[in-house]
């Protein structure tokens, strides 16, 4: 239960860390001329719709987790770790390939409304899951649903306080930094990471 919790964790940061989960909002926000409270309001709403769609996904997995209960501790030595390290390969590739791992298209939300461009952002926020912790719910599905909900929390909460605190920081002249180096290398650090989360869940039982 300790490594689903330090991974999910670990991951959900890393998750609200990533530009594309918080820069676009900056960006939009100022484009329009919004104060911090209507940036934050949206961030909130838009980033809630995204962890919805990404717990939905996770509970699914997780009911897949608690199929296979009897098979606790290879799902969670092996099929865990396979996950990650297939999931941190693909990243990888995906950064030299110079693909985009934004979730929103900034070119879609111009000549809106403020309450059209909130709806906006929300279903394209929704419609755009990270997969990445779903490999934490399949093994707390194994264990229970008290490990599920665990998972939830940690990740809901995690997740949209940290996009929260990045746009509140940006609003202030964190974005005066060089972002364009973090927004460059944003899938290769996801693809890191996951790689690492997958050696240690594979080599450490905690």
């Amino acid at each position: 239960m300790n490594q689903i919790i330090l991974g999910s964790i670990a991951l959900s940061v890393i998750h609200a860390l990533i530009p594309s989960h918080w820069l676009p909002f900056v960006t939009i926000g100022k484009a329009q001329g919004w104060g911090l409270r209507q940036i934050l309001r949206t961030t909130l709403l838009a980033g809630a719709a995204h962890t919805l769609s990404t717990t939905i996904f996770g509970l699914l997995a997780s009911f897949a987790g608690f199929q296979l209960a009897e098979n606790q501790h290879i799902i969670a030595q092996r099929v865990v770790p396979l996950f990650l390290l297939v999931l941190g390969i693909w990243f990888i590739m995906r950064h030299l390939r110079g693909d985009d791992h934004s979730h929103i298209d900034e070119k879609m939300v111009k000549g809106k409304t403020y309450r059209q461009l909130v709806i906006s952002l929300i279903i394209m926020m929704f419609l755009s899951p990270c997969f990445e912790i779903s490999a934490y719910f399949l093994s707390a599905g194994t264990i229970g649903s008290m490990a599920v909900a665990t998972i939830i929390v940690i990740y809901n909460v995690l997740t949209i306080a940290g996009m929260l605190i990045m746009v509140a920081l940006a609003n202030h002249g964190i974005n005066r930094l060089n972002i364009h180096w973090l927004q460059h290398n944003e899938q290769l650090l996801t693809g890191l990471t996951l790689f690492c989360l997958a050696i240690f869940t594979f080599f450490i039982e905690l």
